[in-house]
């Protein structure tokens, strides 16, 4: 095991035959989106990408908690760890895709473990680029500065209970994978766990069972790997990553002004009627 964390794997358990058959790992901000629709127009309809799922409003409850029980990190003495994710567990939470790109990947040697007969596809993109699109893409939206008026807005979304579960889950996947207390320790860390990513990635996974791969390399390697035919015509998808990400959070971002709003209005009523209260109580003493 590397200097940073790996995730701990679940027990080996029987393989219950879900469908769930490619593991796209590439860490956050290697063209996973691109990933992701290149593995549709191939014919896998259901693919799993954290992004997306999060925009259509699926359930991201076992995010915190999948990051509490594969990262040992994480976990308080105030509150004990929960188990490893079993093969069944995560059946029933990715059992209904063909693939899964994306977040996954923060999770990677748990979901190897649990389908050692999925192929893996291991993105590859030049860590200087990578190191800069996760500072600015990621870290900077998810750890703001820690300005009064953002201080103030946490609290106001704590007390309304806006995403803070997927807000959590995502800053407690990234602190665990990553090895850090905070966002400088995360920035500080990042080149590091790179690397120990994608070598951990290769030992755990057969070789004829894994495809390096690197955005440009185009259908050709993909194709042969997975046993496909080369799409005629089709030029292989270029999504933007970045402006799904900025979608996403901006959706978030929303919920968070929406529950503000809701917070103030039910306080400021709670308040209106305490001054009420209080004035009517003065008046009253005052007839005395």
């Amino acid at each position: 095991m590397g200097k940073y964390p790996a995730p701990v794997a679940a027990p080996e358990v029987p393989i219950s035959g879900g469908p769930l058959r490619i593991l796209s790992l590439g860490l956050p901000r290697t063209g996973s989106s691109s990933m992701a629709e290149a593995l549709r127009i191939l014919g896998y309809n259901r693919v799993h990408h954290g992004t997306e799922m999060i925009l259509e409003g699926w359930d991201f409850t076992w995010v915190e908690r999948a990051a509490k029980a594969h990262f040992p990190a994480l976990s308080s003495p105030e509150e004990p760890r929960p188990q490893p994710f079993t093969r069944a567990e995560w059946d029933e939470i990715l059992g209904s895709f063909d693939a899964v790109t994306d977040f996954g990947c923060m999770l990677a040697l748990p979901l190897i473990a649990a389908y050692p007969e999925a192929k893996v596809i291991l993105v590859h993109r030049d860590v200087d680029e990578w190191e800069r699109s996760v500072n600015e893409v990621i870290i900077d939206r998810f750890w703001p500065r820690r300005t009064p008026s953002e201080l103030l807005v946490r609290c106001l979304v704590r007390l309304a209970g806006a995403r803070e579960p997927l807000i959590n889950g995502i800053r407690n996947t990234f602190l665990g994978r990553f090895g850090a207390a905070g966002p400088g320790e995360l920035r500080a860390n990042l080149r590091a766990v790179y690397a120990q990513h994608m070598r951990e990635v290769q030992e755990a996974v057969p070789p004829e069972q894994l495809l390096h791969y690197r955005m440009g390399d185009g259908w050709e390697p993909l194709c042969k790997f997975l046993g496909k035919e080369v799409p005629e015509g089709v030029a292989f998808p270029h999504r933007n990553d970045a402006k799904a990400f900025g979608v996403m959070y901006d959706q978030i971002h929303r919920e968070k002004i929406r529950g503000i709003a809701w917070v103030l209005v039910r306080y400021g009523v709670l308040l209106v009627l305490l001054a009420g209260v209080a004035l009517q109580h003065r008046r009253i003493a005052a007839l005395w």
